[in-house]
């Protein structure tokens, strides 16, 4: 009987993402579900420049995963369109897919963080330029999400990104 039940706690300890100390885990198809909004920068840590940017994010659960339309307005009147398609790929895995990523973006939990690691295609002023993204993502209070990436070319930091957003349930 002990056996037993000892078996069924470590089941369900792999069967579900770690919690934080206070027992939030960030289960992406969870929290970003709904309409949300929020604010953010990119530094450029070659020249020292800012671009700050807002973001409209509309979450949609599916059979695998999350469908996440994100609208980006920067401050310079550029507009950009993206739109992630994340299927989980473990209990405390996911992977993601987006048009301007190569390849596959691959994520994974641990509590309250999701960190997510991918390369993406950049259009910079008529050329192309690929670069790579380490977004951690934090949830910090329920619906609540901040994220800080650092941006990086050949291995070497470019840039770094600090947006925090919240989401509003459906």
């Amino acid at each position: 009987m002990r056996r037993a039940a000892i078996l069924s706690a470590l089941v369900l300890a792999c069967a579900a993402p770690a919690a934080a100390a206070d027992g939030r885990a960030f289960v992406l198809e969870k929290e970003l579900v709904g309409s949300g909004s929020g604010a953010g920068v990119f530094r450029n840590s070659l020249t020292g420049s800012q671009r700050k940017f807002t973001v409209r994010f509309r979450g949609t659960r599916t059979r695998e995963g999350l469908t996440l339309a994100e609208d980006i307005a920067y401050a310079d009147g550029e507009k950009e369109r993206h739109v992630w398609r994340f299927v989980r790929t473990g209990p405390d895995s996911y992977e993601g897919r987006r048009d301007d990523v190569i390849g596959v973006a691959r994520g994974k939990v641990a509590g309250d963080t999701l960190k997510l690691s991918y390369d993406v295609q950049l259009n910079t002023g008529g050329s192309k330029a690929r670069v790579r993204f380490d977004d951690t993502l934090v949830l910090t209070a329920p619906g609540t999400v901040r994220n800080r990436a650092t941006v990086s070319k050949f291995f070497l930091p470019v840039g770094t990104v600090d947006l925090s957003f919240r989401m509003r349930r459906r």
